[in-house]
């Protein structure tokens, strides 16, 4: 399994993962427990695997929080210097 996080080059990427609705945060390999913490704190839940670690939404986020959730997160993790993109069809919701 490849992490796309580190494939790009970025400190974190959000988008949906593949053949699924689930919302996935991936950090790249190592990454700091502030930027773990922070993604904690957006309302995104650590999951993890041997020391592959990443985030997801909760399932049951109604389309338009996980648009609102999203869009905080890309903003609060590029105000504190983090390298972040996301697929911008999350925020396409409904707001």
């Amino acid at each position: 399994m490849s992490n796309q996080a580190d494939d790009n080059d970025l400190d974190v990427l959000i988008h949906r993962r593949a053949l699924s609705t689930t919302v996935v945060a991936e950090s790249r390999s190592g990454a700091s427990e502030s930027l773990l913490a922070t993604l904690d704190g957006l309302g995104f839940q650590r999951q993890g695997q041997a020391i592959y670690v990443w985030h997801e939404l909760p399932d049951d986020m109604d389309p338009a929080e996980v648009s609102r959730t999203c869009r905080r997160a890309a903003s609060t993790l590029l105000a504190a210097g983090y390298t972040a993109e996301m697929d911008e069809r999350l925020i396409q919701q409904p707001q």
